[in-house]
């Protein structure tokens, strides 16, 4: 009798217990999770999860159970029934060390759609912040530094200066770009630009001429990876359209950098 008690209260607090009609998922609050391809400490490490990952709880087996995440990809986590001042729960163990997973630490959701692709938890969005990034504009060499602030929830205004060493002729880039940003993951974002600007192109001395201003408009998709202390990773790819008298003149550019985020209120 005590063990068919003990049984049903691990799986009340745990959340473990799945039937086919009625899946289960858990948040996930540890830093690290290690799942296996196998119930066993000897078999291959899929992955470590990170807290707020997602995943759903498939199945309980001998101290173990199966979790899926991402879709279709799948591991096992150890588990080991210990008795506690707030009561049961479940731990991990690796290599010698023992994670400790509460029912705190498994926030069972009780939702009956499909499985959750996407982390519950996401880093709250900087105010703004300084970028730093180097990259190619047209075939030349390309520095980019910009400024950007935060007026709506997933939209940045972005402001840029930005240098373009030619063999021929130096080019002046400033444009203001509006960014609106959706998250793809827990640490990744992507986001859509979109602009208009001046391109200043100064012939150098030995190829003579004058300095040349014209209207140029921009457009492209990047993506961004979360870094600690709100920084972030960025790729860019654009296109910009400059407006000539003889007609318009197009550029390709690619761009990788480090955006540096500011919170206003902690200054």
């Amino acid at each position: 009798m005590k063990h068919i008690l003990f049984g049903a209260m691990l799986c009340t607090v745990c959340g473990l217990a799945v039937s086919p009609a009625r899946a289960q998922f858990a948040v996930l609050k540890d830093d690290a999770t290690p799942l296996y391809e196998k119930p066993s400490l000897q078999s291959k490490l899929v992955t470590v999860l990170s807290a707020g990952d997602t995943v759903r709880i498939e199945k309980k087996q001998n101290g173990w159970a199966r979790l899926r995440f991402r879709k279709k990809q799948r591991g096992w986590m150890q588990l080991r029934a210990r008795t506690a001042q707030n009561g049961a729960a479940a731990s991990a163990k690796v290599s010698g060390d023992t994670q400790k997973f509460s029912a705190d630490q498994l926030a069972v959701s009780r939702r009956n759609a499909g499985f959750a692709t996407k982390p519950v938890t996401k880093p709250p969005p900087v105010d703004g912040g300084l970028s730093l990034s180097l990259g190619v504009f047209g075939g030349n060499f390309s520095y980019v530094g910009r400024f950007f602030y935060r007026n709506l929830k997933a939209l940045y205004f972005e402001g840029t200066f930005q240098y373009v060493a030619g063999s021929l002729a130096s080019q002046y880039l400033m444009h203001a770009n509006g960014r609106y940003v959706r998250p793809i993951s827990l640490r990744f974002e992507g986001y859509a630009t979109a602009g208009v600007g001046v391109i200043n192109t100064a012939p150098i001395q030995s190829a003579g001429g004058k300095s040349v201003s014209n209207m140029a408009f921009n457009y492209g998709l990047g993506v961004a990876r979360q870094l600690k202390n709100d920084n972030r990773l960025r790729a860019d790819l654009r296109q910009f359209t400059a407006l000539r008298k003889q007609g318009t003149v197009n550029f390709i550019e690619f761009t990788v950098g480090l955006d540096i985020g500011i919170r206003w209120s902690k200054l």
